[in-house]
């Protein structure tokens, strides 16, 4: 281990320089400032010229100036590329006006239940007489019509409508959205109905060529009979293509592990490597043959890429493999890390923002792991028999894998899939023989019997891939869900990690210790954790559309109460709810909790009195009665003045199922009464600690 580190530190500097740049992109993602801009440009030039003085000199202190340039071009390069810190922004143009925008889809439409979802970049608006250029994304959702069905990448748009701001999480530990599309420097959305937009040109350009082709490709395997399940698993791991997939499939995948295998990612650019570089093998014979054969390589593997969606980690593969490719043309020798490290300055050039890609972090992780790792776990264990070596070899590049992205994915994820041991063992090998077989059905669908005979055999082999995955997924124990961690539990659990892998190599002390060490402290923070979550006592009334829902929570138990369509939706929960149970740490809701009664419209939780008004909810009390909360679920037949004459209440809250008339007069009459109010639908959650 030892050597290895000294090796990466000292002799391969691309990786070296590598964390510094990630660094300044990383200030610059979360600490944008345009007028710093100049000044990093000026002080990284500068940092540069010193450092090669130095080395002229032949003083010491090259390495660090070196460093330190690369930090600051990280953070100008950053700078740079966002877009709303720069005049023009439509983030700044946006207001409660109505304007007209001209705008170009830059993304694959996306058919959905009740829209057709698409990113567009804003050119320029149009409001009474002015005209403004614009730049930046937006988020269109448009009414489904064959008309919008048919919107492709590339296409102009018109629209009139009211730009509206993506709203920050509206539930406890709800996935930030905005945040996610802040980082795809995408600020602001909007719904349009059929009549508030209109198509102005269509596109062109090889990238909508080839989103064009990957249509084909489906459609190529849909002439077929391949449907369904079969359809949607073959979308995905050929072209990219997962929508077809349902919530059902990918949770399957993603509990039996598997879930890198509908992702298209580095082990499915591997293989169309080394069937391109099979294909071509007739060209080293030649005498042009050699470098023609890079060129095309490069070519058709940045086609693949392209049709598969330029994905993160495909992205990186491609690029890992167009160093390789470059570097045996001129017959140099490549090191891995060095190939890591300039592959990854060539996408973070090209766009700083992949660094905060979830897809772009687990693919070099994995990689590293499997760099770092892979070996040494194979040479464990030699096994006699060629069959259990190459199980062997893929059970160490799993564990390898595995032991570098876990945490992250705990982080991301919330959950761990404790047999992708066996899920990889049959799903690695059937990718293998999936990938070339769909490749040659989409090659050779235009022959008879060859192509239906092909067709039979891919049909068959992802239908028992989908079986396996399913049958994984049942197995009792397949997943822990709702592991619940921050991002410094995560740096401690990859310090766990690191030193107990290098303890088992190197067999050194030290190693053991700073292993125990760091898993003292995490223990630490989860009894610390536990503590506080046994005393946690509150009421929350979640934020979902047009739906109530209401927890009571004391310790680690609870009562959820909510509608049958709310509970039985499963991705309705998963978004909205479970991330506050998980970052709570409760255990399944139940029917009864110690201190909370319920009679009619009355809720009695400890000390805290709550009324749920409905429809049907009349009040007569011949002495006011004082309420902590009063909640409004929906238009009252009895008149809010005269309710108040028999209630006290501390409190106001209303429902997002509440109509906008009522809505906007009951928060009328609380503010006259100066009754604190809260709006579910303007305002998020509503938490009350006891």
């Amino acid at each position: 281990m030892s050597n290895t580190t000294t090796y990466v530190w000292k002799q391969v500097p691309l990786f070296r320089a590598i964390w510094p740049f990630i660094a300044g992109i990383i200030l610059a993602i979360f600490l944008p400032n345009s007028e710093w801009l100049r000044a990093s440009l000026l002080a990284s030039a500068l940092f540069f010229v010193l450092a090669l003085i130095v080395v002229a000199l032949g003083r010491r202190g090259f390495t660090s100036l070196l460093l330190l340039s690369v930090f600051l071009l990280g953070y100008a390069i950053t700078v740079i590329n966002t877009d709303r810190m720069f005049p023009g922004h439509v983030s700044d143009h946006a207001s409660n006006d109505t304007k007209t925008y001209v705008a170009q889809v830059v993304s694959n439409p996306i058919l959905r239940a009740r829209s057709v979802k698409m990113e567009t970049e804003i050119l320029r608006s149009v409001h009474e007489s002015d005209t403004n250029v614009l730049q930046g994304r937006v988020l269109v959702y448009v009414q489904p019509t064959p008309q919008a069905e048919e919107l492709r990448f590339g296409d102009e748009i018109v629209f009139h409508a009211r730009l509206n701001t993506i709203p920050d999480p509206q539930n406890p530990s709800e996935f930030n959205y905005k945040r996610y599309m802040h980082f795809h420097q995408v600020s602001n959305q909007v719904y349009l109905d059929s009549s508030a937009w209109r198509l102005t040109s269509r596109g062109s350009g090889f990238r909508r060529l080839v989103f064009g082709w990957q249509s084909r490709v489906i459609e190529t395997i849909r002439s077929f009979d391949i449907e369904g399940r079969e359809l949607a698993i073959l979308s995905a791991l050929l072209v990219g293509y997962k929508h077809h997939l349902t919530s059902e499939q990918v949770n399957a995948f993603a509990s039996a592990g598997a879930m890198h295998v509908l992702a298209v990612s580095g082990l499915h650019v591997g293989i169309v490597f080394i069937i391109i570089h099979t294909l071509l093998q007739f060209l080293d014979k030649h005498r042009w043959g050699r470098i023609s054969k890079g060129v095309l390589m490069i070519a058709m593997l940045w086609l693949y890429a392209m049709l598969t969606g330029l994905s993160p980690s495909v992205t990186r593969a491609a690029t890992m493999f167009t160093f390789v490719i470059v570097a045996k043309q001129f017959r140099r020798r490549t090191d891995i890390f060095n190939t890591l490290a300039s592959s990854a300055f060539a996408l973070l050039l090209y766009n700083p923002f992949l660094i905060v890609e979830v897809g772009f972090q687990l693919s070099y992780l994995a990689v590293l792991g499997i760099v770092l790792l892979q070996p040494r776990i194979y040479d464990l264990w030699t096994p006699k028999w060629w069959v259990v070596d190459k199980m062997w070899a893929i059970t160490a590049v799993s564990l390898a894998a595995q032991a570098a992205t876990f945490p992250l994915a705990l982080l991301y994820f919330h959950q761990f899939p404790n047999y992708f041991l066996l899920s990889n063992l049959v799903v690695i090998p059937a990718a293998t023989l999936i990938l070339p077989a769909g490749i040659a059905l989409v090659s050779l669908h235009w022959i008879p019997y060859v192509s239906s005979g092909l067709a039979w055999v891919l049909y068959q082999m992802v239908h028992w891939l989908d079986w396996f995955i399913q049958w994984v997924e049942q197995m009792p124990y397949a997943l822990i869900l709702g592991i619940d961690i921050g991002i410094f539990e995560t740096y401690l659990i990859y310090m766990i990690v690191a030193a107990f892998c290098a303890f088992l190599i190197t067999k050194r002390f030290t190693w053991l210790a700073a292993f125990l060490i760091a898993f003292i402290v995490v223990e630490s923070l989860n009894i610390r954790e536990l503590a506080l979550q046994k005393s946690q006592k509150l009421v929350v009334f979640y934020r979902l559309k047009k739906q109530d829902a209401i927890n009571f929570i004391d310790g680690r138990e609870q009562v959820f109460m909510a509608d049958s369509s709310l509970v039985n939706d499963f991705d309705k929960m998963r978004f909205h709810v479970h991330h506050h149970w998980w970052n709570r740490d409760l255990l399944k809701p139940q029917q009864e909790l110690n201190g909370l009664y319920q009679s009619g419209p009355w809720i009695q939780f400890e000390d805290m009195r709550i009324l749920v008004l409905d429809s049907a909810t009349r009040i007569y009390q011949e002495t006011p009665i004082d309420v902590d909360l009063l909640f409004v679920k929906q238009r009252t037949n009895q008149h809010p003045k005269e309710l108040f004459e028999h209630v006290r209440p501390s409190q106001v809250l209303l429902s997002s199922k509440l109509d906008w008339k009522s809505h906007r007069y009951w928060k009328s009459l609380c503010e006259d009464q100066k009754l604190p109010v809260h709006s579910l639908r303007n305002e998020g959650a509503f938490i009350q600690e006891l």
